[in-house]
């Protein structure tokens, strides 16, 4: 899909509308086209690609089940203005869906971000929030770039300006992108940030890289999950390929992953005669 030279850009994220890297990104990319902001109206991380559809009830109730017949397949989705555009009482992948198809005129293009916190490697995109927003816009047509800045180790108050360098690179991905038929090649691209005070290093085209880790244990008397990856790159010291994703963002540069939506067929005569000797 070709971009407009002057494209309209639905913004999303999942940290909410209120929350600083949307605000950078709204105020970079209104340089670059018109925005128009369709966003959760609350924190809505790590909730992947769920939806709001066919719920009963609205997202605040305790209540998740289905109920179909009584829905007749189409859901609410309540929202309130807000001064950036309107804000969702729903989740990113809502957000991108409303933004995509009951807006006129429709995005050229979906930005989501910058969210508070890196979204890096293979297994982050179906846990995302961020990245699921970008994915679903992607699979309903429409290009899309998830845009993440690392803060690991940046504890101090986020404002929109730590955010600059997120909107500077998200700009110049849109406004460039016109006339390049990138979109015609790529359905979305993830990109990560590194945290604002980090020197500058570079651009580099990356890979999702596929090193992953949670261990989990039983401890007095309850669960516990340990996150073993972010615990490696804390300390810097994650075995990650040169040219992947997480590895570009430990050497401070800024890593622009370009991606086609996830629909990988195993289809070899193996697993076709394995099928078909159980099935």
């Amino acid at each position: 899909m070709e971009l407009d030279s002057d494209p309209h850009i639905l913004l999303t994220n999942d940290d909410g509308i209120d929350a600083p890297g949307i605000r950078a990104l709204h105020d970079a990319l209104s340089a670059v086209g018109t925005v128009t902001v369709v966003a959760p109206d609350r924190n809505r991380s790590a909730v992947g690609r769920s939806l709001s559809y066919g719920r009963t009830g609205s997202s605040t109730d305790d209540d998740l089940s289905l109920d179909l017949a009584a829905d007749s397949f189409t859901a609410a989705v309540p929202h309130t203005d807000h001064e950036l555009g309107y804000a969702i009482d729903g989740t990113p992948c809502d957000c991108a869906i409303v933004g995509a198809k009951a807006l006129e005129p429709a995005p050229d293009i979906v930005v989501s971000g910058c969210n508070s916190g890196a979204n890096l490697g293979a297994y982050v995109f179906s846990r995302s929030g961020t990245v699921s927003a970008a994915m679903e816009a992607a699979f309903l047509g429409t290009p899309s770039i998830a845009v993440s800045m690392d803060t690991l180790g940046y504890d101090v108050a986020l404002e929109p300006t730590d955010f600059e360098r997120a909107g500077e690179i998200a700009a110049a991905l849109v406004g460039g992108a016109a006339g390049t038929g990138l979109f015609d090649r790529v359905d979305y691209l993830n990109v990560n940030v590194p945290r604002p005070d980090c020197e500058p290093n570079g651009v580099a085209i990356t890979r999702p890289t596929e090193v992953y880790e949670m261990d989990a244990a039983f401890e007095n008397g309850g669960f516990e999950l340990t996150n073993r990856l972010w615990q490696q790159m804390a300390n810097r010291d994650i075995p990650d390929d040169e040219d992947t994703d997480r590895h570009a963002l430990l050497e401070e540069a800024v890593s622009v992953s370009p991606l086609r939506v996830p629909y990988d067929v195993v289809d070899t005569e193996p697993v076709r005669r394995i099928l078909g000797d159980v099935l």
